[in-house]
């Protein structure tokens, strides 16, 4: 009996994925018709399952052999600055932005969109960068233009992530090292006694481990229809609140597991607790570059505070309306909606006072992973577009003594 290659199988998935796109495509058009053949679109629909069937064989013969279903993509970490700057050269080029703009329009994925010259520059994009992206769900990599937008729009929403560590990671797990900073000196010794032997320097290990997070956007056909700048736009618009929303969850939930100030911030006297803060409950060393973080109700309640002649204690840039600073030190606010206060007896107003580069990192992993479909899910019922998105991070704590929390009463 006749046998074939694990290369002969890849080349076979190749061009039946294509098959199968150009069905899709054709199943597509039949069906939205002014007036439908319902004959063609049966006959396409089963010439589409059909050749959807002979895929999956293939791909289960090609990981019996031991490849995989994204096999025909060449496994080449990208571990050198070389690789890094023409990977993002690739991505910044209009060759790719047109390119992700075709797979976003016409639902292609890694797994479909083989062979195809239009897809070339994402697939050389995934080859650079370590082959397919993590999970058989991978999408392409998104040029480097919807890249630069989303940051420019976090900024507007103000992200957590400026004032945290922030780490780019290729993998989905692992762990970094930690000194752990000596508490005891020398030992006196006479001229001639033995010098005494002393513990060797001690090290924590801290873990990391990235979660997968996404969303699925429908978008309207007429909009995946216009130009290219306009799609791109909205998807980075919508992607960059959404992905600020998840960071700034995660960031916050890491926050208030922070220790307490060991003398609560009383209401009229908040300067003095402030004081004690910043002088007693964190080191010098993480003093010096402290900030205090609150939300509008904290903000309101610093802004308000005055010296015994009546003027303000809080600074700020004449020309600037923000940062402000308090004593020389950053005052930071985000809105009541992202970190909210407490209610009823009690209420108050949350405050974090310290370093919070050195308290937490936040791991993610390379670029946000897109792709679309315009055929499966709800988007052929709906006539819509489905982009997906889909976002790896995590949140690990290096130094808990680096921040403190605290209270201002309402």
């Amino acid at each position: 009996m006749p046998t074939m290659t694990l290369e002969q199988i890849n080349d076979s998935i190749r061009t039946v994925g294509a098959r199968v796109n150009d069905l899709s495509v054709r199943l597509a058009l039949a069906a939205t018709a002014a007036a439908p053949d319902l004959q063609e679109v049966a006959r396409l629909q089963d010439e589409l399952q059909a050749e959807n069937t002979r895929l999956e064989a293939l791909r289960q013969s090609a990981q019996s052999l031991g490849g995989s279903q994204e096999a025909a993509l060449p496994q080449q970490p990208a571990q050198n600055a070389q690789q890094e700057r023409s990977l993002s050269a690739l991505r910044q080029s209009n060759e790719y932005a047109r390119a992700f703009a075709f797979a976003i329009r016409n639902g292609f994925t890694p797994a479909t969109g083989r062979g195809m010259e239009q897809l070339k520059p994402l697939y050389d994009a995934l080859t650079i960068g370590g082959g397919t992206p993590t999970g058989s769900d991978g999408g392409f990599l998104v040029p480097e233009d919807i890249d630069h937008q989303i940051r420019e729009l976090q900024r507007e929403l103000n992200p957590l992530r400026a004032f945290f560590e922030v780490e780019t990671v290729t993998t989905n797990s692992g762990w970094r090292v930690k000194d752990n900073a000596p508490d005891a000196g020398f030992t006196a010794v006479n001229e001639t006694a033995a010098v005494p032997r002393d513990s060797q320097p001690s090290f924590g290990k801290v873990t990391y481990t990235l979660t997968k997070y996404g969303l699925i956007l429908p978008v309207s056909n007429e909009l995946a229809s216009d130009e290219v700048a306009n799609l791109f736009a909205y998807i980075s618009r919508w992607a960059a609140k959404k992905e600020t929303i998840t960071e700034n969850t995660l960031l916050l939930a890491a926050l208030a597991g922070a220790t307490a100030v060991t003398t609560a911030i009383a209401a009229n006297s908040e300067i003095k607790g402030i004081k004690k803060a910043l002088n007693v409950d964190l080191d010098p060393a993480i003093s010096r570059s402290a900030i205090f973080l609150t939300n509008q109700d904290g903000f309101d309640i610093l802004d308000g505070l005055e010296d015994e002649q009546g003027r303000p204690l809080m600074q700020w840039n004449p020309t600037e309306e923000t940062p402000r600073f308090l004593h020389g030190h950053r005052v930071a606010v985000v809105s009541n909606a992202v970190l909210a206060s407490s209610t009823g007896t009690g209420a108050a107003a949350p405050l974090y006072i310290g370093d919070a580069r050195q308290f937490a990192t936040l791991f993610e992993r390379s670029a946000m992973e897109v792709l679309s479909t315009n055929i499966g899910g709800n988007a052929f019922n709906n006539d819509t577009t489905e982009i997906r998105f889909i976002k790896r991070m995590g949140v690990s704590k290096f130094d808990t003594g680096a921040v403190r929390k605290a209270a201002l009463t309402l």
